[in-house]
């Protein structure tokens, strides 16, 4: 399919992201203890310290007492499971027990704190850390922390670990490019097939009734592959380029093609709004068949 659209001409090569530091809040789900394994995963790989964050919600206080003796118990409880959990990881680590007048906010001021590298957390849980995800903590997470989050739930075609397939929406903005340095590390660091997507809005997501001229004002798929060069020169990727609804396209693609993670945006145009809640983005983190890292 020949273009006649303008994509913008690909930046320089870039270096590559580095991951120092991770942060894995946890509420102690069965969720959340199978979204460990991902947060080790990386954490080892890539020999970053992997920060351990539970946080214990407010509890009844009696007058005189600062710390109530069943929070005490909670808090040693808690922090024996992640010790647990951490015994054998084979690289540095710290566990954060502590109990707070509001999770959300505690998990705020350790992202802001910390500046971790990268947050790893399931998008389901208890109450607790379980609402997050589709409330105004993640919303400010993503969107004003600055730091990437990978949202994970269990894959519908079974384990993703390694992760052997990544699809990279992009809709050919600048901005969309931000979480690429990083997908392309784990792409390399995996070794992965990368699969790069770009979905061409159409009215409702219909494709009744397109148009040669909306066909022919397509990126071709290799000007797809030239977009995502700079970052993924060092990875085997494909291109695809779809109709309709970004969303749904998104979903779909990672469906049909059994993808382990999805690579995307919170920031760009058209296809990839700049917000996240009701945004596309919001949207395929709520019904991906599998995990997705937002930037």
């Amino acid at each position: 399919m020949s273009a006649h659209v303008h994509v913008p001409t690909p930046a320089p090569a870039t270096e590559s992201a580095v991951l120092r530091e991770m942060l894995f809040p946890t509420d102690l789900s069965p969720e959340s203890a199978r979204t460990f394994d991902y947060a080790r995963l990386l954490a080892e790989r890539f020999q970053a310290r992997l920060v351990l964050l539970h946080v214990l919600p407010p509890g009844p206080v009696a007058p005189g007492i600062k710390v109530p003796e069943t929070t005490r118990r909670a808090a040693r409880a808690a922090r024996e499971t992640l010790e647990r959990w951490t015994s054998d990881l084979g690289c540095r680590q710290c566990v954060i027990v502590e109990p707070a007048d509001s999770v959300p906010g505690a998990l705020l001021r350790c992202v802001r704190g910390a500046s971790p590298d990268l947050v790893v957390m399931a998008t389901h849980g208890r109450e607790g850390l379980g609402h997050l995800l589709l409330g105004s903590v993640a919303e400010s997470v993503i969107r004003h922390g600055r730091t990437p989050v990978l949202c994970v739930r269990e894959p519908e075609h079974g384990a993703a670990l390694p992760f052997r397939r990544i699809l990279v929406p992009t809709d050919l903005s600048p901005a969309s490019r931000r979480p690429f340095a990083l997908g392309a590390t784990i792409a390399r660091a995996f070794d992965s097939e990368v699969l790069a997507l770009h979905v061409a809005h159409v009215g409702d997501g219909s494709l009744v009734g397109v148009t040669a001229a909306v066909e022919s004002a397509l990126p071709s798929e290799a000007a797809l592959r030239d977009f995502l060069w700079p970052e993924f020169a060092a990875t085997r990727v494909t291109a695809r380029i779809e109709l309709g609804s970004a969303a749904d396209q998104i979903i779909q693609t990672a469906r049909a093609e059994k993808a382990d993670l999805i690579v995307m945006s919170t920031h760009g145009h058209d296809s990839l709004r700049d917000r996240v809640l009701g945004s596309q983005t919001e949207r395929v983190v709520r019904a991906a068949p599998c995990p997705v890292l937002v930037a």
